[in-house]
C-alpha cells in the first residue's frame, strides 16, 4: 500500500479539504504542522515521517486558471527526493505545457476540469500523467465518455470521491471495485474518506495500488506505526 498525503492549496495557502465544498475550506489545522504555508508544510511533514510522493490540489489553479509553474519548479529544487502529484486544473495541452518537463512532477488530468480528451492519447502524456476520476454526489465530473471508454485511462489512475474528502464517510469501496474490473492492468489509487488503518487495509485486500490521504493523519488518526506496517515492500509506479 502506497500512501501519498495530500495537500490542497487555495488563495495561496494550505487549507482543510472538507466533502469537496471548496468555498468552505479553512486554513489547515493539524497536529504536525504549525503552519498553512506550502514550502513549510511539506518540509514539517517529511519530518515527521519520510514520505517519497506527495499529492497538490492547487485550487488556484483548478478553480481561478491562476496557474503558477514556477512554484512547482523550485518545489522540485527543494525537495528533490519528492516525487509530486500535481492537480493544477489542466484543460487542454496548452495549460499542461506550462508546467515543467520533470520526471518528479506528474500531471494529475481531472475529469472535472479535462475538455481536450485527446490530450489523453498523447504518448507523453499517457506515460508521465495520471488520470483522476472525480465523482460528486453520485456522478463522475466532466466527459461521460471519460468513465465510458477505458482506452482513456492511464497507467495509473485516481477514483477520486470528493463527497467523502475530509469526512468520515470512509472510502468509496464498491466504486473503486467496480473500476478495476474494468480495467484490471491500471493502478488504481483511492482518494476521499480515509479513516484509519483499517480502511487502508480494506484497500489493500481489494487491491488498490495506494490511497491518497490528508485528515487522518493531521488528526492523528493514522500514525507512523500504521504507514510504517502499511507501506512495506512497495513498489512505486
Amino acid at each position: 500500500m502506497n500512501i501519498i498525503p495530500v495537500i490542497d492549496i487555495r488563495d495561496g495557502i494550505v487549507v482543510h479539504a472538507r466533502g469537496g465544498e471548496r468555498a468552505n475550506y479553512q486554513p489547515l489545522k493539524s497536529l504536525l504542522t504549525q503552519s498553512v504555508k506550502l514550502e513549510q508544510v511539506i518540509d514539517d511533514l517529511l519530518a515527521w515521517y519520510p514520505f517519497k510522493q506527495l499529492y497538490i490540489a492547487d485550487l488556484d489553479a483548478i478553480e481561478q486558471k491562476q496557474h503558477t509553474p514556477q512554484q512547482y519548479q523550485h518545489l522540485i529544487d527543494t525537495f528533490p527526493q519528492l516525487s509530486l502529484w500535481l492537480d493544477a486544473g489542466i484543460t487542454e495541452m496548452s495549460a499542461y505545457s506550462y508546467y515543467p518537463m520533470s520526471p518528479q512532477l506528474r500531471l494529475v488530468l481531472g475529469s472535472e476540469t479535462l475538455t481536450d480528451l485527446q490530450l489523453l492519447k498523447a504518448p507523453h502524456v499517457r506515460q508521465q500523467s495520471i488520470l483522476s476520476l472525480d465523482k460528486k454526489s453520485g456522478s463522475i465530473l466532466g466527459s461521460e465518455e471519460i468513465v465510458k471508454e477505458p482506452a482513456y485511462w492511464t497507467q495509473t489512475c485516481i477514483a477520486m470521491s470528493l463527497d467523502n474528502v475530509g469526512t468520515d464517510k470512509g472510502p468509496d469501496f464498491d466504486w473503486l471495485k467496480s473500476l478495476m474490473k474494468e480495467q484490471e492492468c491500471v493502478k488504481w489509487y483511492a482518494a476521499g474518506g480515509v479513516r484509519d488503518e483499517a480502511d487502508l487495509s480494506q484497500l489493500a485486500q481489494i487491491g488498490a495500488t495506494g490511497v491518497l490521504v490528508a485528515s487522518a493523519l493531521h488528526t492523528g488518526k493514522l500514525g507512523r506505526s500504521n504507514i510504517e506496517r502499511l507501506s512495506r515492500d512497495i513498489t512505486l509506479p
